[in-house]
């Protein structure tokens, strides 16, 4: 059977299943910097990365002045973006995180399938997008203050259980980012993890971007997610950045591509699945094989913002539906291609049909 009818045969599996995604939130304001301006509506952008910085260290001893045009503000975060692209295919989520406290700020306008759970006022990141990737830049004042004991203050300990011990894949996000998530996953896995139920389940961890954060640091993360291992089989996504970051803490010589890092990386860890997502093939290392996609790429992207997080959105969406790791992985960079493709979240009826573009490979 081809990918897009595995795919398709499982949409009304999928909207049985449960997600429980847990703890960040950002609110985003999506910016692109002015390159040249003619008139009060028509300017050129800065189309790539290089040529910005190009423009930035042009400017040392001198100063300057960019302009910037913020095209959207939008929710942002690991969790959010991730919990909206899973609802827009159908699946039940509850979305515990930094959305607005005491109540959610209205950014947070997600799809009518997920449940919302404010712990902390959210972060704001300044999301500088080009045609060749994003440069974002947070403000995590707030959210970073947020602890395991004002955590379990806002909502109890018994109501984390009850809200994960329904689901199908217990989600983590955004370790690297806030100073404290280290200590909460930690607690989450000594007093939350023993408590749920023995039900058939799956954990998927996405650190985000680690580039901050020291060695050693790195290594305990992974270390402990490892253990979360022994409660449920363990996945872990990177995308080719965090994944390069592994490399330098990790292996010696140059990096040499997605598998041979998941591969080390697993070793290092004990987490039972490495997934890496580069923008342009995804690969995993699991207990008893490994396995590499060479992806699509989108050539015109209207939006790269949670391009990631809809990756593993896609993904899980594989892993609810009982699929193979080679079918999963084509079911996230088909479900991040639509989304950088058309700005937003997809149903799963146009990721069904957008999954034709892998049909016999």
């Amino acid at each position: 059977m081809k990918y897009s009818e595995q795919f398709a045969a499982k949409k009304e599996l999928i909207a049985k299943k449960t997600v429980c995604v847990g703890f960040d939130g950002f609110v985003d304001l999506i910016i692109r910097p002015v390159k040249t301006r003619a008139d009060e509506k028509t300017c050129t952008y800065f189309d790539t990365i290089d040529q910005f910085g190009e423009k930035i260290t042009s400017l040392a001893g001198r100063s300057g002045n960019v302009e910037l045009v913020v095209q959207n503000t939008d929710f942002g975060g690991c969790g959010p973006h991730y919990a909206n692209g899973l609802a827009n295919m159908g699946v039940g989520v509850t979305c515990i995180g930094a959305m607005g406290y005491p109540t959610v700020n209205p950014v947070f306008d997600l799809n009518h399938n997920c449940k919302l759970v404010t712990v902390s006022e959210p972060g704001y990141s300044y999301v500088f997008e080009f045609g060749d990737g994003k440069v974002i830049m947070s403000d995590v004042e707030k959210i970073s203050q947020l602890k395991w004991n004002d955590l379990i203050e806002r909502i109890s300990v018994d109501e984390m259980v009850e809200y994960f011990d329904g689901a199908d894949i217990i989600t983590l996000v955004n370790w690297s980012y806030l100073v404290h998530f280290h200590e909460i996953y930690e607690k989450f896995l000594e007093i939350v993890m023993p408590r749920l139920s023995k039900k058939d389940r799956k954990i998927y961890i996405d650190i985000a971007d680690c580039a901050k954060r020291q060695p050693d640091e790195i290594k305990a993360a992974l270390k402990m997610f490892g253990k979360y291992s022994q409660y449920a089989p363990t996945y872990l996504g990177l995308n080719k950045s965090e994944a390069m970051v592994m490399h330098s803490i990790l292996c010696e010589g140059d990096y040499n591509g997605s598998l041979a890092i998941a591969k080390a990386i697993k070793d290092y860890s004990g987490i039972g699945t490495v997934v890496i997502h580069p923008v342009d093939s995804a690969a995993a290392v699991f207990d008893g094989g490994e396995i590499e996609v060479n992806g699509i790429l989108c050539e015109n992207p209207k939006k790269t913002t949670g391009g990631g997080d809809n990756f593993n959105s896609g993904f899980c969406a594989g892993l609810l539906a009982e699929l193979d790791i080679k079918s999963c992985l084509i079911s996230g960079m088909t479900t991040s291609y639509l989304y950088v493709k058309n700005g937003k979240c997809n149903s799963f009826d146009d990721i069904a049909e957008a999954m034709k573009m892998y049909d016999g490979r």
